[in-house]
């Protein structure tokens, strides 16, 4: 079986990077599937992610029950990554809220006890909020893994796509050794 990781967008303008990290995670053999916020949408089209991952783009919870098929107990998916993770979609992963489908792929992977990355992306004024900082501090005690932002003219910024992709495949490959069952991670 293939690897299989899920991205989660929300509305960051940092949304019209992650294309460039799909592309690159498919090189490597992956098999990528994309949810995205309500305000992802109004940022970065979900035909974008469609064409890149070779996905349809989950833009709702349906009937399908897409977030426990991919990220519930025995889902498809290795690993949920979500990528901006705003000030908004932070906060409520860490106090589980999950009205959004992020969120509710976030609520069901954290469940099933599935890997979770966040790559915070927004301004610094609100990521240095106290009530941010204490729900990433919240979200790594629960075993999530923050890829810390670039700070940069005044902006939390998304991770380089290089140091994004590096930590995604060392977690797939951890994974892989502590769950030797699970699917083969590609070089």
């Amino acid at each position: 079986m293939k690897t299989k990781v899920v991205i989660g967008v929300c509305g960051s303008v940092a949304a019209i990077e992650i294309p460039r990290l799909i592309r690159r995670l498919r090189r490597k053999g992956i098999e990528v599937e994309c949810v995205m916020s309500e305000a992802a949408r109004k940022i970065i089209h979900p035909n974008v992610l469609e064409w890149a991952s070779g996905n349809r783009t989950i833009t709702e919870i349906t009937g399908k029950v897409e977030h426990v098929r991919l990220c519930g107990v025995d889902g498809e998916a290795n690993l949920l990554l979500i990528c901006p993770a705003t000030s908004n979609t932070i906060s409520k992963i860490a106090h589980g809220i999950d009205d959004t489908a992020v969120t509710t792929f976030a609520s069901t992977a954290m469940g099933s006890g599935m890997k979770i990355i966040l790559t915070p992306a927004m301004h610094f004024s609100m990521y240095r909020n106290p009530f941010i900082a204490e729900s990433i501090e919240r979200l790594k005690k629960n075993g999530i893994l923050i890829i810390e932002p670039r700070i940069e003219e005044n902006k939390a910024k998304l991770p380089d796509i290089d140091e994004i992709l590096k930590k995604v495949l060392e977690e797939l490959k951890q994974n892989e050794k502590i769950n030797p069952k699970s699917r083969q991670i590609p070089g």
